[in-house]
Order: C-alpha cells, then structure tokens, then sequence
C-alpha cells in the first residue's frame, strides 16, 4: 500500500485501519500471521523527510526452538520512524556509507506503508522464538515433549549428565 506524499498536508495525515500481509515477508520460517495488522499511522511532512508516529497491533504463529510446538506471539507495538528521501543517497557509491544505514528511505513521491508494517512487526519477533522462559523442550532420546509428559528414557538423563561430566574434565 503506498502513501502519496503530496496527500500529506501541513497538519500531517492520519491512517487508521487494517491490512492482510502475506506471511511469506515474515522473518522467522515457518510462521504466519493470526490476524490482519491493525495499524494507526501519523504521518507528518517536514522538508523533505517524513515522520511516521504510530502503532500495530496483530498477532503472528512462530514455532518455539526448544519444543517445536506452534504458539501465538501478539504483538501490540509503538514506533516513531523518520523517512528520507532515497535522491539523498549518491549514487556513485555501490555502498552506504554508515550514517546512511541509520536512515529509512522513501523512493519518489510514494512512502510504502506495507514495508513499514512488516518491519515494525519483524522488528517485534524475537531471534528465537520461545513459547514461554520455562520451555523443557524435546527429549534428545525419544522425541517426547517435556511440558505435556515426563520422559520414560533414564538413558537420555544419564547421556546429557555424561556429556557434561565430560566437558568438566
């Protein structure tokens, strides 16, 4: 969804709605989105760049490193965002300098909302993704979920305590 930057007058432009995003531009494999992306967007013109003031509100499906078990991340995030002008960049570089890599840029006279979104939510999932900080995982022996069951095999309990034994010495 792209934004007009001419539709942007002296008192800004608010945007309130929602919008279904496709899961494929979400970070984490495997994941996919529960709800569309509710989103509420203060756009304001200042020269040339634009400051985008808002918040997002969905939820998205990630699979937990420790157990494999799907669960549900709501994500309920603010953020404030300056927007540049792409034209600021030289283009005899091939590269950014650093500074330049701070920025967020817009490309003509249209700001795409929908990249902004699914940053912020990006932004939002964490590197790996947990169903809860007390996850006992999988058994390494059997494959039995530790959260819903105890594990029948002694041997799994006794191999980890022997690997670490090992490690020790």
């Amino acid at each position: 969804m792209y934004i007009d930057v001419n539709q942007i007058g002296g008192k800004g432009l608010l945007l309130d709605d929602s919008l279904e995003l496709d899961e494929n531009l979400l970070v984490e494999e495997d994941s996919f989105f529960l709800d569309d992306v509710e989103y509420n967007v203060f756009l304001k013109r200042e020269g040339n760049q634009i400051n985008a003031r808002g918040r997002i509100r969905t939820a998205v499906s990630l699979q937990c490193v420790t157990c494999l078990e799907n669960y549900e991340l709501k994500i309920n995030s603010k953020f404030d965002i300056i927007l540049f002008p792409i034209d600021l960049i030289e283009m005899t570089n091939a590269a950014l300098n650093p500074e330049e890599m701070e920025y967020i840029f817009y490309e003509g006279e249209r700001v795409d909302l929908t990249k902004i979104l699914v940053e912020q939510v990006n932004l939002f999932i964490p590197f790996n993704p947990q169903c809860s900080p007390d996850c006992r995982g999988i058994c390494a022996n059997c494959g039995m979920n530790l959260n819903y069951n105890k594990c029948k095999c002694e041997n799994s309990l006794n191999e980890v305590s022997f690997l670490f034994d090992k490690i020790k010495r």
